[in-house]
This record gives C-alpha cells, structure tokens and sequence, in this order.
C-alpha cells in the first residue's frame, strides 16, 4: 500500500518543534512512506537529507487559495491553519496514493511505526480515521457538540467519497463561511473543517474510524491507541524550554506518562512563556 505524509511548517517553527518532528519521523516510521513537508519561508534543502523526506514550496502548490484566504482572514489567530488546510487540499487531490495522512509540525514519534501497523489504522472502505471530540464546556456544556483533534489522522483519496470529501472541505475556506458561521465553526480552524466533512460522509452512509470514540478528552492523542507511537506538543507545550529534554528522554525510552506527570508538578508552563514571542506566533 502507498502512503503518503504531509505536514507544514516555517522556518521559525522548524527551529522549534519542526525539525524534531522531521527527524522522528526519519527515525521511526518506513522508509517507504514519503513525508512531504510544505514549506514558507525555507528551501527543501535545509531539511534533513533523506530518501523519504521532500520539500515543497507551500505557496507554489497551494495558491491561489491559500493566499485568497491569508488576505481574507489577515492577522486573526487562526491563520496558521490555513496552511495546514490547503496542504492537506494538495495532497488529497493531487497525489496518486492509497492513504494520505496528515501531521502536525509537533508531533513527535517515539517507536517505531510499522507497515503491518499501518494496514490496521484504516480498515477497507473508510474514508477516514480521525480522533473525535466532544464540546462540552462553557456555551457548549450540556450540548454535547462534536469536534475532532486534527493533529493526526488518516483519508482514502480513491474511497467513493473522497472527491465529495475534498470539494466540500475546500469550499468551506474558500468560500468563507469558516469565519462568518460561528455556529458551524465556533473558531475558524481546521479541526472544526474536520470534523464538519466527516458528519456529512456519515450522515451519507460512509464509514469513518474514531479512533476516540469515549469522547473523554479533549486532547486525546495519548489516550487512544496513537498514544503508544506519537506525543503531540501543541498549544503552550511547545514553548515549554524543557521540551527538548523532555523529548530526548521518551526517545531514549522513558515513559512518556511518568515522564508528563512529573512535569506537571513543576512550574506551570504559563509562567514560563514569554507572552509577546506567543502573541508574535500566532499571528504569523
């Protein structure tokens, strides 16, 4: 089975969490699964040399859309996600692989991933396999309303589906509705793109994995069986200045759980993050 990887990062980032993402994945997963990284504002060739490992200029593959919408939505927080979704677009559409799956620039691998692991993730005739969420908290308490975690998840580009999949992800950016409907998009992320596409497939007849479908967590990475290969550093983790470490040390064996409970007990990441640098990165 072909497989593709897609993720996007900038220079910035890759400094950060990026490039530990790129060398995990080097690392860990088979070497014949391809990770295309989309990149911004730097060349393929300060990626890591490998035979599974190509850069793409972000821009070339994935305007005009991608710029469209950067002009539209301007310096609104959410605007790093239009990356992450017009990659996925491209890959989705125009790459001739039976599975494409996409990764955020900051989740890390600590074992190592297998084909005959891999042929399990998405069984015949789903389209995707996906972590679900559930919004449960502030105006949605009592709601119930659906979500998903877009840090990792798997699609068919050949299911039946597919096609009516893509047009109608595309169409939510490029159209805009992602920022004016506030009711189907509370924020205008991809999660929320995500998770919208998915009911839709369903409510259609088509099959998709959960890989959370207790609904327990609304980060659930660990708590799924994805938990036992990848960390997911998001949010004000990776600004965390003992994620490195933290990082070397699940890779050189140490258990990720133990490990995050014990960090939990130091200082509280918030205090440690230089709160103009965060409020520079989210608006990049």
């Amino acid at each position: 089975m072909k497989r593709l990887a897609v993720t996007t990062f900038n220079r910035s980032y890759y400094n950060g969490l990026a490039k530990r993402m790129v060398e995990t994945f080097i690392k860990f997963w088979p070497n014949d699964v391809m990770l295309v990284c989309y990149l911004e504002d730097m060349d393929a060739n300060e990626l890591p040399q490998a035979d599974n490992v190509v850069g793409l200029n972000v821009f070339e593959r994935c305007n005009p859309g991608l710029q469209n919408y950067l002009d539209f939505i301007g310096d609104h927080f959410s605007r790093g996600f239009a990356y992450k979704a017009y990659t996925w677009i491209d890959a989705a559409r125009n790459t001739d692989v039976d599975q494409v799956i996409y990764l955020d620039a900051d989740v890390i691998t600590y074992k190592p991933v297998t084909n005959q692991w891999l042929d399990t993730v998405l069984p015949k005739n789903n389209l995707v396999a996906y972590m679900g969420v559930t919004m449960n908290k502030g105006k949605w308490k009592g709601i119930n309303k659906p979500h998903s975690d877009s840090g990792l998840y798997w699609f068919d580009p050949n299911h039946p589906y597919a096609q009516k999949f893509v047009d109608r992800y595309e169409d939510i950016y490029n159209s805009h509705v992602i920022k004016e409907d506030k009711t189907r998009f509370p924020k205008p992320n991809d999660a929320y793109v995500l998770i919208d596409c998915i009911l839709d497939a369903e409510a259609h007849g088509v099959k998709c994995r959960d890989f959370h479908p207790e609904r327990k967590a609304l980060s659930p990475l660990k708590e799924t069986e994805l938990g036992k290969y990848f960390r997911h550093f998001k949010a004000a983790r990776k600004h965390d200045p003992e994620m490195d470490m933290f990082i070397d040390a699940i890779l050189a064996g140490a258990d990720p759980e133990k490990l995050e409970e014990e960090h939990k007990g130091k200082v509280k990441l918030k205090e440690q993050i230089d709160t103009r640098f965060v409020r520079e990165w989210k608006n990049k």
